[in-house]
């Protein structure tokens, strides 16, 4: 993954952001790159599609069902030829460790993240 230089953001920014826990319910790698993978993320009552570059930090059948933190509010963009409907929280350690940021309870899909 790669960084981009530190920028600030201000607290009306910030708010804006509508993060939500989601739900994992299908994943599956997308044939136009080598990066990609397509997640079907249930966040409450809708399901919405997440293309995140994370082949070859994750098994496609390893995440199914897994709690993550969503950053909902995101322009639907296409990547690939495919469109994505928001973003997936990870952190990454200095040895490229990839972390989903996870809820440490269990949460319900669809609940907001503060």
């Amino acid at each position: 993954m790669e960084y981009q230089k530190e920028e600030y953001v201000s607290c009306d920014h910030l708010f804006k952001m509508k993060f939500k826990v989601g739900k994992i319910v299908k994943c599956s790698e997308v044939n136009q790159s080598n990066r990609l993978l397509c997640f079907q993320v249930e966040i409450g009552d809708k399901t919405c599609q997440i293309l995140c570059g994370l082949k070859g930090y994750y098994e496609t059948g390893e995440v199914i069902g897994k709690k993550v933190m969503v950053l909902e509010n995101v322009k639907t963009t296409r990547i690939a030829g495919m469109k994505s409907e928001g973003m997936l929280m990870v952190a990454e350690d200095r040895e490229g460790n990839v972390s989903f940021m996870i809820p440490d309870r269990d949460m319900e899909a669809g609940v907001e993240i503060l």
